[in-house]
């Protein structure tokens, strides 16, 4: 059912390997800076029990450009998508698409049914050595971010392949989306969002510490936080089970 979604669009988007159930809930997970749908390849085979999906923003893995430059811009995007078809999902979003998730829910509530908010958080700032690096120095500011983005102690291969992916970025692409995370902020604007909502957020997430998730549940009515011990901001990588279960579970309640 997600092709009606995507009639007459190019637009990178994944599905999970169970065929599509209409009597369960769907998820559409939402990658963070500089990712594609690639960043949930450990959710595609462990999210049983919910039609999952995740997309690609525009100007990343096969979603044609340009990128955007606001988030409001991806929210905006992004609920066009989702208008265009039936379906009306949980949105899984990480990071950047944490934010353009929370964006969504504010400006066209009706077209979510939920939010999993993952290593995210109400105002985005980042690092001006990340901000600025990835355009003077993209290989050192490449391992600056994945060194932040893993937990104390993570599986060596992880952080070689989360290295490659990284490098594999454009450096302009990655600026547009740390820069549109650095100007967002609704903050203000939490006690406005309605939809069940729950984060998830590693104990050891270095970028987005858990005291950002803490201030969203404040924040967000009927909301609570899951952290998962031993990961970092990469929580969905690093801990997929842990990870998982805890989607489902919420899923459950939907």
């Amino acid at each position: 059912m997600w092709d009606q979604h995507l009639k007459g669009r190019r637009i990178g988007l994944r599905a999970g390997r169970e065929a599509f159930n209409p009597a369960l809930p769907s998820l559409l997970m939402i990658h963070g800076s500089g990712g594609d749908k690639d960043a949930w390849r450990s959710q595609f085979g462990g999210l049983k029990g919910v039609n999952a999906a995740a997309i690609d923003l525009p100007g990343h893995g096969d979603t044609p450009g340009p990128a955007m430059a606001k988030v409001e811009d991806y929210a905006a995007w992004l609920a066009r998508f989702i208008a265009s078809g039936p379906l009306r999902p949980v949105l899984l979003g990480h990071s950047l698409g944490g934010a353009v998730a929370q964006m969504l829910a504010l400006s066209d509530p009706a077209l979510i049914k939920g939010l999993i908010l993952v290593g995210t958080g109400s105002r985005l700032r980042v690092l001006p050595a990340i901000l600025e690096g990835v355009i003077s120095d993209h290989q050192a500011t490449a391992k600056l971010i994945v060194q932040y983005a893993y937990a104390e102690g993570a599986d060596p291969g992880s952080l070689q392949r989360g290295l490659e992916e990284m490098l594999l970025r454009p450096p302009q692409l990655l600026h547009g989306d740390f820069s549109a995370c650095n100007a967002f902020d609704v903050s203000a604007r939490l006690g406005e969002i309605k939809a069940p909502t729950l984060m998830i957020v590693g104990a050891g997430d270095k970028l987005t510490p858990p005291k950002y998730s803490q201030f969203l549940a404040q924040g967000i009515a009927g909301s609570r936080v899951e952290v998962i011990e031993g990961a970092g901001h990469m929580v969905a990588l690093e801990k997929p089970q842990a990870f998982n279960r805890a989607v489902l579970d919420f899923m459950a309640g939907i």
